[in-house]
């Protein structure tokens, strides 16, 4: 730590910023409620401000419930939201990152990293005084662990290793010796259990905040690509050159390898399918049970984790497609023709300044002249012929239109409005839900039902992912000796998101209030 340093970060760090302001207390309290308690990394504009003027209303209705000093109340959030969004995103404070999403219409938010400090270090300082303890003991023993797995397996030393594995095997007989012999399980305190679990809370909010940080490295190095592709005395050779280097640079770094192996751990089926195993049995510890905040964070780890790595591996996406376009001499020789085009533009345009035409005046560009190749026409084919059956002589069958009859009249409609509200139920304290959690908690009548949880997903802004697949288990109608009770189903996975859902519902109320006030 440098006085330099020091001085620099406590004049120009928007973390800083947000501590000195008399309305941080509430700002961060807003920010903390919106992205980490509900474990949500973006968040869009028109969101946004919906909460943050519920959030407003709320502290109007506490000041009135519970009058506070002058002083107070006038450091509270007054303005409009869009006030508040504007200049916590833009200037020297930078609290929010402002963007816009591929697909979407309106601005995006997100924590920035200054942000995220603040968060972590309040966390950090609030949680030891809520639990009125630090952790040592438990903490003690981690660091011992760590450096004592440090000396086993940063070390090559054959013998060494073959000792401490024959001494583990030792330690894990005897235990079960134990255990076998005198029937006592040795287990943690309930002090030691709650020690470890706030440890391992604190560690994954740091871990999420470490995103901002490591997507923050791969930004820079794309607006570094697109300053130098700016350059006119630059070679595309040379711009290149220098990305593909700071990207392998930026790979071989321990930030970039670490991020690289927690990819792979994040998505591997395996893991996931362990860690969800030990999320339901830290539930059933009682030692937990009065955890919520803690175990509601835990239950969201892994959709939150894929998020926040999806989210940096589509800004390392980014740095690739600005390569490819780069690479693409056609988009080059385009912007050339582009300006020259719109230099002739301006020179008719100063020449006809003086007299205008008044007529319409319209224009047309070419900017590329399409040539077609005879060899690109296909064969000819004669048509296809369709023969229509006689169907003079045909006997239809009683019995078979009448099944066919019962069949259509037993099938039954899918009832939208149950389906959604089952699904708003399930994600009523929770920020996610896979389709197989649903499934389980609201049972499935038939494959049909299945699809439509698929096509509300679809149409409700759920997040589909085609690229992964999710095995369902639904009952089966009827069964047999040697069937199953239980059909099992292939599907893309499907992650009901509470945001999307609480969308949908605001939508379907105000097209509710709409309807009602046009006919009265």
């Amino acid at each position: 730590m440098q006085l330099e340093r020091l001085v620099e970060y406590f004049e120009k760090s928007p973390a800083i910023r947000l501590f000195r302001s008399p309305q941080a207390p509430y700002v961060i309290d807003f920010l903390h409620q919106r992205f980490k308690a509900s474990n949500s990394i973006v968040a869009v504009h028109s969101e946004l401000v919906a909460e943050l003027a519920a959030y407003q209303e709320e502290l109007h209705q506490r000041d009135v419930d519970e009058p506070r000093d002058r002083a107070h109340r006038e450091r509270a959030l007054r303005d409009r939201p869009e006030t508040y969004l504007t200049a916590w995103s833009t200037g020297p404070t930078r609290w929010l990152r402002r963007f816009l999403e591929a697909g979407q219409s309106e601005a995006s938010y997100e924590l920035t990293p200054e942000s995220e400090a603040v968060l972590k270090f309040l966390g950090e300082v609030l949680d030891r005084e809520r639990l009125g303890f630090v952790g040592t003991e438990s903490r003690l023993r981690r660091i011992i662990q760590t450096l004592s797995d440090l000396v086993v397996r940063g070390s090559d030393d054959r013998e060494r290793r073959l000792e401490y594995l024959r001494s583990e095997r030792e330690r894990i007989d005897s235990e079960i010796r134990s255990i076998e012999t005198d029937g006592v399980v040795a287990t943690y305190s309930p002090t030691a259990i709650r020690e470890r679990f706030a440890e391992a809370v604190q560690d994954l909010s740091q871990l999420q905040g470490d995103f901002r940080a490591v997507e923050e490295s791969f930004k820079r190095l794309t607006r570094d690509v697109q300053k130098r592709q700016s350059d006119a005395e630059r070679t595309r050779g040379e711009i290149l050159g220098y990305a593909l280097d700071a990207e392998e640079e930026l790979r071989a770094e321990d930030q970039g390898v670490s991020f690289d192996e927690f990819v792979r751990l994040v998505l591997s089926p395996k893991k996931q399918e362990e860690l969800e195993r030990v999320i339901a049995e830290l539930a059933e510890l009682s030692e937990l049970a009065d955890q919520d905040e803690g175990l509601r964070r835990i239950r969201g780890m892994i959709p939150s984790l894929l998020a926040e790595a999806q989210k940096v591996l589509r800004t390392t996406q980014r740095l690739s497609v600005t390569l490819r376009r780069l690479l693409d001499s056609r988009t080059v020789a385009g912007r050339k023709r582009l300006g020259e085009v719109l230099g002739e533009i301006r020179t008719l345009a100063t020449r006809m300044a003086e007299a205008p035409p008044r007529d319409a005046v319209s224009l047309a560009i070419e900017s590329e002249l399409r040539l077609g190749n005879v060899a690109e026409r296909g064969f000819w084919t004669p048509p296809v012929e369709f023969h229509a059956p006689e169907l003079a002589d045909h006997a239809p069958d009683e019995d078979e239109r009448f099944a066919a009859f019962r069949q259509l009249a037993g099938m039954r409609r899918l009832d939208w409005t149950g389906m959604r509200r089952s699904l708003s139920r399930l994600l009523a304290d929770r920020a996610s839900a896979s389709l197989g959690e649903l499934l389980d908690a609201h049972p499935p009548q038939g494959v049909i039902e299945v699809l439509g949880y698929m096509q509300i997903a679809h149409e409700d802004g759920h997040r589909v992912d085609p690229q992964h697949t999710e095995t369902i288990r639904i009952p089966r109608p009827a069964t047999s000796d040697h069937e199953p009770p239980w059909l099992a189903i292939d599907v893309p996975r499907v992650t009901f998101l509470a945001t999307a859902a609480r969308k949908r519902a605001r939508a379907a109320a105000d097209r509710e209030n709409r309807n009602e006030g046009a006919s009265q």
